[in-house]
């Protein structure tokens, strides 16, 4: 995680310092006159203005030493969307009060908050409905769970009905090791939805449409192991997924990662379409390949090729970590198509 630390007064920097040993793998920022020549202690150079511009896009926690006013007027032109911000943590000087001014669920601020003021012995400051009554907001739920959502607007809605005393039911595919607050209810199968104001569901699964109320929270535990003969076109990679995906009932938002091997790093029809989809490309040496191939069906012109037998299957089992395959081969004008499910606990 990339924290920042900017302070603008000298019982500031002296805070800064002190805050900088109890998180190693934040940077402090100083204005040059309270600078005494530290070799890990980074200027605020030229301005503020001009850090805060740099800063607010590459980092992940950004911890203001100072008031909160001057905190607001600088973020407030780069300001974005709550799944891009950076979280934002105001500190007064004499470390008395800890604010989560930003980003408090996605973005994690609220969490940070709690742990800078355990570190120093401070007062955290936190505003957020759910958390001010004990509940859980459906971001933080998702965060928890290592899940995607894509309907932020129904997510909005669901944490609203919750802050304001309702509870919502709650279906999921496999067991997750969470206390859930009260406003969940744990529901036994998809149909008691049916009794539900709303409803999260929990899994990587294609479900019938429940109406509009239902919110599905994708788990990141799908990986695809993709083969391609050299000068493969996106378009055919592209429709090879969805085909493997209908086949086995899953949800492209669940798909972690796409893996091949190394060979292939460059190929410009899989890059494409990893960066159509929006999901990161994986490689694995064929060594590692070599060593795992005998368990997996092996065609001698690959072997002949590329040096191994197989690729979408062991690069699937490899980029799960010995998740189980739920598609051994799908095969379509060049194109093989693995998918495995990561085992709980990755």
């Amino acid at each position: 995680m990339k924290v920042a630390i900017l302070t603008v007064t000298k019982g500031g920097r002296a805070l800064g310092l002190r805050l900088k040993q109890l998180l190693p793998q934040s940077q402090l920022y100083v204005l040059p006159k309270f600078y005494e020549g530290e070799e890990d202690v980074h200027l605020i150079d030229p301005d503020l203005k001009t850090l805060v511009e740099k800063l607010f896009p590459i980092v992940d926690q950004l911890i203001f030493i100072m008031a909160t006013g001057i905190v607001v007027r600088h973020i407030a032109p780069h300001l974005k969307d709550k799944r891009q911000d950076p979280g934002v943590v105001v500190i007064d000087e004499k470390g008395t009060n800890v604010i989560s001014l930003l980003s408090g669920h996605i973005g994690g601020a609220n969490r940070f908050t709690l742990k800078i003021a355990g570190l120093l012995g401070a007062n955290p400051v936190i505003t957020t409905a759910s958390d001010v009554k004990e509940t859980m907001a459906v971001d933080t739920l998702a965060q928890n769970l290592d899940c995607r959502i894509t309907d932020w607007q129904l997510t909005k809605k669901i944490t609203a009905y919750i802050v304001n005393g309702g509870k919502v039911g709650i279906y999921w595919d496999k067991p997750y090791l969470i206390n859930l607050p009260s406003n969940y209810e744990i529901l036994q199968k998809l149909d008691d939805f049916h009794h539900q104001t709303y409803g999260i569901y929990v899994g990587n699964r294609c479900i019938e449409p429940q109406g509009n109320n239902i919110l599905q929270l994708y788990t990141q535990n799908l990986v695809m192991g993709v083969g391609c003969r050299r000068g493969i076109d996106a378009t055919t990679i592209l429709e090879t997924i969805k085909v493997s995906l209908k086949e086995t009932n899953k949800r492209i938002e669940s798909v972690r990662k796409l893996v091949t091997v190394d060979v292939k790093k460059d190929e410009e029809g899989l890059l494409e379409a990893a960066s159509t989809l929006k999901i990161p490309l994986e490689i694995i040496e064929r060594q590692k390949i070599a060593e795992i191939e005998r368990f997996f069906e092996a065609s001698p012109f690959v072997k002949k090729t590329i040096g191994v037998g197989s690729v979408s299957e062991p690069c699937a089992y490899l980029g799960s970590s010995g998740g189980k395959l739920i598609l051994r081969k799908r095969k379509n004008q060049g194109v093989t198509i693995s998918i495995a499910e990561e085992e709980e606990g990755r």
